[in-house]
Parts: structure tokens; sequence; C-alpha cells
């Protein structure tokens, strides 16, 4: 099938996360030909990508994938009209709920020449109560008038998981809804992991306030670990205000050790992963959590909110999924900093055994494959 596809940002841009790993996991495994409109920048950057050409089609890091770099002024409604007549794309994929240019704009479009029931939508996390708490009362507003309205009427939404689906449904009791897990782009590594000092807790993820960072800081203040701890922090900086609150909390600390290390690629990233005892993210609603099914894959324990599709963590020795409540934080983190390197590497090995279980299952791999069908 020939798929048109608009995204904010893609491949080779990494600083918007999920969404752009969610997107190219799909087209990997995928046999169907993807027509990508998207920005020639960056997240944060208005300096276009270095190595790729703008306003034409140019084939991507797979043979199925063409994109179209632009500047976001140029996505006109004429210019995906014109679009649309080129390729006539058997469906139309828009991998954000609010954007204005690419979501938004190709919606109004598909509304006013009748291609509205060709369109899958990947709310990507945008519906959770958790992304209410930035700009919320804007949001609510924007919906009610988007249902008045039609703006998301006859279309197909991508849920990601069941949580999704009634996230949805919340607020489109009518809607259509297809249910496709995300696929990881988790290397799987067979090195035994060890037990070492100083004892090293990773967290990866864009320093916000929805990523659990204030309730890591109080969780680490109620915290009193025996030993010296060094706490990796993997993310962009997007908050100045929380990266000056964490940077002032390790004056607090006497054993906690705080190292900000901004965004990553995949490459560098990988480091961390080899070298983490460790991984802990108390978000406050994930999505999916890609940092979360990569550091299983390289056999890290993880202590994360109850906030997340990851769950049954416990019994399978792969990690704790908590309250946000910085005491219970404390204490899952407090267990991992205790345990003798033996009951260590158990945990360690139902990590690695997790990840395989529930990681890219042939069934995920499969409603993936079916999507746009």
């Amino acid at each position: 099938m020939k798929i048109l596809v608009f995204t904010d940002w893609f491949y080779p841009g990494s600083q918007a996360g999920g969404p752009i790993q969610s997107l190219i996991s799909l087209m990997k495994f995928s046999s169907d030909q993807f027509y990508v409109v998207t920005r020639n920048t960056d997240l944060n950057s208005t300096t276009p990508y270095p190595g790729i050409r703008s306003n034409t089609w140019q084939e991507s890091f797979q043979e199925n994938i063409q994109v179209y770099y632009l500047n976001e002024k140029s996505l006109t409604e004429n210019f995906i009209f014109k679009i649309y007549k080129e390729l006539e794309p058997d469906r139309i994929y828009l991998n954000s709920m609010w954007s204005p240019k690419f979501t938004l704009t190709p919606l109004s479009v598909c509304r006013k020449s009748g291609w509205s029931e060709q369109i899958v939508l990947a709310p990507r996390g945008m519906l959770k109560p958790a992304a209410f708490n930035q700009k919320g009362f804007k949001k609510k507003l924007f919906l009610f008038f988007a249902k008045a309205n039609n703006t998301y009427g006859n279309i197909c939404w991508h849920a990601t998981s069941e949580i999704e689906r009634d996230e949805i449904l919340q607020l489109f009791p009518k809607a259509n809804i297809r249910i496709a897990p995300n696929i990881s782009n988790a290397a799987f590594t067979a090195v035994k992991k060890e037990l070492s000092s100083p004892f090293r807790i990773l967290t990866v993820g864009r320093i916000s306030p929805e990523k659990g960072y204030l309730e890591a800081i109080e969780a680490f203040r109620k915290w009193n670990p025996k030993q010296i701890i060094q706490w990796d922090i993997v993310g962009l900086r997007e908050n100045a205000e929380l990266v000056k609150n964490i940077l002032d909390a390790e004056l607090d600390f006497s054993s906690v050790q705080i190292q900000l290390h901004g965004h990553k690629n995949q490459d560098d990233l990988k480091l961390f992963y080899e070298k983490a005892h460790l991984f802990f993210l108390p978000s406050r609603g994930e999505n999916y959590g890609h940092v979360i099914a990569e550091a299983l894959s390289y056999g890290i324990p993880v202590v994360i909110s109850d906030n997340t599709p990851w769950k049954n963590l416990e019994e399978a020795h792969a990690g704790k999924s908590t309250s946000l409540s910085p005491w219970k934080l404390a204490e899952s983190l407090d267990f991992f900093v205790n345990l003798t390197n033996d009951e260590y590497q158990q945990w360690s090995q139902g990590a690695s055994n997790y990840a395989k279980a529930h990681v890219n299952s042939p069934e995920t791999l499969a409603l993936n494959r079916s999507l746009f069908k």
C-alpha cells in the first residue's frame, strides 16, 4: 500500500524523541511504501539538516521510504492537495494530535476533499491525563470546538495500547480504533551485567516536568543511600528552571552525584546503557517509553511509575513499577542499591528475559503490518 505521512519531525531528527522512534520503527518492519512530508529542521532548531535536499522527494534510510523535507511555512493546503493528487495514496498517516501544520492542515484538506476515511491518526500519548497538565485549558477548549466542527470525524485512530484506546474513547466515544503496539529499536545484548562502584542510576528523557524529575528529586531527598550513587541524566534541557532545580538539589545530597549530559543520539546513548546499573524514570505518563524498552533489552532493571504500559515487572524480576510517592520511589531505589552481586544478576537477567518476551513480540509485529489494511 502507498501511505502518505505527515509528521513534524523525522529522521535524521532525534530531539523530538519517542514519536520519531515510533514512526521509524513502524516503517522498518513494513512492506508498505511510505511518503513522508516533514520539516527540514530538528526540534528546537532553525538550521536545516546537513546533507539533505529540501523541497524534493528523496530516498531515506530504506528503499520503501521517500521523504519530502520542507520549511513548515511551505506546508499549505494547496501543497497538500497537490501532493495527494500526485501520489494518490491508499492511506494518510498523521503522527500527532495537535500539530497545526502537520495534523490540522491535512485534516482540513481531507475533510473538504472527502478523503477523511483514508486518514489514520496516532495521538502518541497526547490524550493522556498528564498531557493536559500543560496548556490544559487551551487543549480542552480546542477539543470542544474540534468536536463541534467534526475535525476528527470519519477517521481511523491508531492506539498503541488498550490504555490509549480507552483514552481516545473517553473523548471520542464513537471512534474507529485499531490497536497496534509500538515497535522498539532496542538492540538486545548478551553482555552480563556486574555491580561496580559507584552504583550508576540512569534517567533518559527530556528535562521537562512530565518526565517526573521533580518527583525524582523528592525521592532522592527521602532516600539515604549508604554508598556513593552516580545519577546520570541524558536528555534535552527543555525547561531551564527544572535544570536549575536538579543542579541545586545536588547540594542537598551527601552521597548522590548528578551529571547532566544533554541530548544524545542512539549511538552515544548506547554507552550510557552499558554502564548503568539501574534505569529510573518516574514519568507522569508514557504512551510507550522507548527508553524503558531499551534499558530492559540491555539487562538493566528499571524503576518506573505505574503510568506506563509496562506491567508485571516485579513478578518477572525485571524492575519495579510504583506510584509517584517519593517514599515509594525511594524504597524501590534502595532495594536495588542493596542487592548483592548475585541477586543483582538475577534481576538483570529478569530484565533481559522480560524484554525478549514483551518487546517486538510476533503479535506486535503482525498488528503493525495490518494497521493500514
